[in-house]
């Protein structure tokens, strides 16, 4: 809700414009600031467009660069959430209905590449559009090709067929997710024929996890070589985008410790996760819809999580009794990311010898007597070993193994950011 006194600072008008539309901001401007009638913020964006095609400047690599309907013009970061959606909803129908943009396929493409990315296949109004838009896309790239299109590169080209496939695996019929493997198998061999082997593999865990969902098996786990090739891309837009003053920056990183942590690597997961969430308050503010969706990353991310024997999950919460006991409160879901009912949970104490981790626990290793030179080292959890009744650990120190320990000489490590911080 705007602040009373807000006006927009186009028409410098305060409150609702003609039609009861409210003023509007999603982007990183704050205080009094930054509100806009939406209408007021297409009306910008349009003379701003024509006045690119007037000039002959209509090009696929302006859109991307201007973003004159995807970003605040003062603050030049991305609109968020609702208004993204209805920025992009008012460029399609601009662009279509224009027709000195007929000819400017690489800008049509880009839009409709933009507007797919706003829609939300949950919704049925959504699913119909992008349906559409994919289908507008496949025509599209068809006549560009058939016509030598210069702004039709290939890299483009993978992308439009990567979108294609995010959006039917989104949609997660079985006859959408056929439609999304196969378009995510083009979109893959494209970027093997580039040399870009990083986007190809972190597509061929895309593909993955399709062929999982057909199967009705679980996910698979991400491995090394996936992790090795999200790390590289995220590095590569931090060397290309604005820097950490980008909100796309937060975006496109948050992606990285989220496959860290699902493959178990929570500490690595965690530091990231929190450099980017105080970059984000730093920037954009505490109240950006970006830094929120970052805060509730990490708080699911920074609890740790165990079971005590009867099949039902619980968070741990520290350790009492010079840690011969740990204090727990739930059940709470198996998924972490599923809303919980606090009420209905239960908080008590057990002994700490009951307590078996879950996979990515970060631990802290003691009471090693042959091995005592690990002694409070850290790492995470990544495997449990039946027949030894031992967990594997895998090292924070890279320079050392992973380890199979008994569960009694380890403890939950609840502060990564402090690593040498014992939580007894």
């Amino acid at each position: 809700m705007p602040p009373d006194g807000a006006s927009c600072w186009m028409c410098l008008e305060e409150g609702p414009d003609d039609s009861g539309a409210p003023l509007v901001r999603d982007c990183s401007r704050r205080g009094h600031s930054g509100f806009a009638h939406l209408q007021c913020l297409v009306q910008y964006a349009k003379s701003k467009t024509k006045d690119f095609a007037e000039r002959g400047e209509l090009t696929l690599s302006t859109m991307f660069v201007e973003k004159l309907f995807e970003r605040c013009p003062n603050c030049k970061q991305e609109f968020q959430g609702d208004l993204y959606y209805d920025m992009t909803k008012a460029q399609l129908s601009f662009v279509e209905n224009e027709k000195e943009f007929k000819g400017a396929n690489g800008w049509y493409l880009g839009t409709l590449r933009r507007r797919i990315h706003a829609l939300d296949g949950k919704k049925e109004a959504d699913r119909v559009e992008g349906e559409e838009i994919c289908a507008k896309m496949l025509t599209l790239i068809d006549n560009m090709k058939k016509n030598g299109d210069p702004q039709l590169d290939v890299f483009t080209l993978a992308s439009v067929y990567h979108d294609i496939g995010r959006f039917n695996y989104e949609l997660g019929t079985n006859q959408c997710l056929e439609r999304a493997k196969y378009y995510l198998e083009i979109s893959r061999d494209v970027f093997v024929t580039m040399g870009d082997r990083d986007s190809a593999v972190a597509i061929e865990s895309n593909i993955a996890n399709v062929e999982a969902r057909l199967s009705g098996k679980n996910l698979p786990t991400k491995n090394e070589s996936v992790l090795s090739a999200q790390r590289a891309h995220y590095n590569r837009f931090m060397l290309q985008a604005v820097g950490q003053n980008d909100v796309r920056t937060t975006q496109v990183g948050v992606r990285l410790p989220t496959a860290l942590f699902e493959a178990y690597h929570t500490i690595e997961a965690l530091r990231l996760l929190e450099k980017l969430a105080c970059a984000s308050r730093r920037v954009h503010g505490s109240d950006h819809r970006v830094t929120a969706d970052t805060a509730f990353l990490l708080k699911r991310f920074q609890a740790r999580y165990v079971s005590i024997g009867n099949g039902l999950n619980y968070q741990a919460l520290r350790y009492e009794n010079d840690g011969k006991s740990c204090v727990i409160q739930g059940p709470v879901p198996k998924n972490i990311f599923e809303p919980r009912n606090v009420d209905n949970e239960k908080t008590f104490s057990v002994p700490t010898a009951v307590i078996y981790f879950s996979l990515g626990s970060p631990v802290m290793l003691h009471g090693l007597k042959k091995a005592a030179h690990l002694y409070g080292e850290i790492g995470d959890v990544r495997e449990f070993c039946q027949s030894t009744d031992r967990c594997v650990v895998h090292l924070d120190d890279k320079g050392l193994k992973p380890v199979k320990v008994k569960y009694e000489n380890l403890c939950i490590l609840f502060d990564v950011a402090d690593p040498k911080k014992e939580s007894s």
